[in-house]
């Protein structure tokens, strides 16, 4: 049975991975929310903005690969970052078809291209918060794995369940009134402006705390590796 004994195996370049890896991740969906959530509501926004949405993605991916080199986690570790990379690399992929819609709006393969986008979002979320649970189960921290589950169930509920009632609308009413999807979707976001902000912002918000959690907790633990290491240098 592993206990917190087991944690000063970790060697000291996986905790700098992990720091690296959160403190990218953090900044890096942080500056992705911000600037998707912007960039999709019927204001204008000057042409470089978009840049900063590709910055965005292109940290998170990043972090997510420095979190996935951490192989001293064991194997669930390995497989939550596995499916966390693989959607930050399907986000990756769709960010370049979302720079396309915004200059081809009419174009409803583009548009579902930006929903797929959007659902790997929301895929990464939850499982970047399944792969919190399990370093919080390995270092010890029942608040942080409590945490990431609570955070869990409320991604599904703030993200997940709204994102899918948004495309039923829009496909049923394609279907039944012969709709065109943009506009349905243009009208969606002109009468809930205020309504994308609280459901975007604030679940991505909690697991942006949680990152920043695991990052300072990660800290702490190098810090803690390098006392041991000095302390054991001074004994005669």
């Amino acid at each position: 049975m592993e206990s917190a004994g087991t944690t000063p195996k970790v060697p000291a370049r996986d905790y700098i991975r992990l720091t690296q890896g959160f403190h990218f991740v953090f900044w890096g969906l942080l500056v992705t929310v911000l600037t998707g959530a912007q960039l999709l509501m019927p204001i204008e926004m000057p042409p470089f903005a978009e840049l900063f949405l590709g910055v965005g993605v292109l940290a998170t991916l990043v972090g997510s690969w420095r979190l996935y080199q951490v192989r001293s986690l064991g194997e669930p570790w390995q497989n939550r970052m596995r499916w966390t990379l693989s959607c930050a690399a399907l986000m990756t992929y769709f960010c370049l078809f979302f720079f396309l819609w915004r200059r081809v709006p009419e174009s409803t393969w583009l548009l579902g291209n930006v929903f797929a986008f959007a659902a790997t979002g929301i895929a990464y979320v939850l499982s970047f918060n399944r792969g919190v649970a399990v370093l919080a189960a390995f270092l010890g921290r029942k608040d942080m794995a409590f945490e990431s589950r609570v955070f869990g169930t409320g991604n599904i509920g703030l993200l997940l369940l709204p994102f899918a009632c948004i495309i039923v609308y829009i496909i049923g009413m394609a279907v039944i009134q012969k709709s065109d999807p943009l506009s349905e979707l243009r009208f969606l976001l002109s009468r809930a402006n205020l309504l994308i902000i609280v459901v975007l912002l604030l679940p991505f918000s909690l697991t942006l705390s949680l990152a920043w959690s695991c990052k300072d907790a990660v800290l702490r633990q190098l810090s803690n590796l390098d006392h041991s290491r000095d302390f054991g240098a001074d004994r005669p």
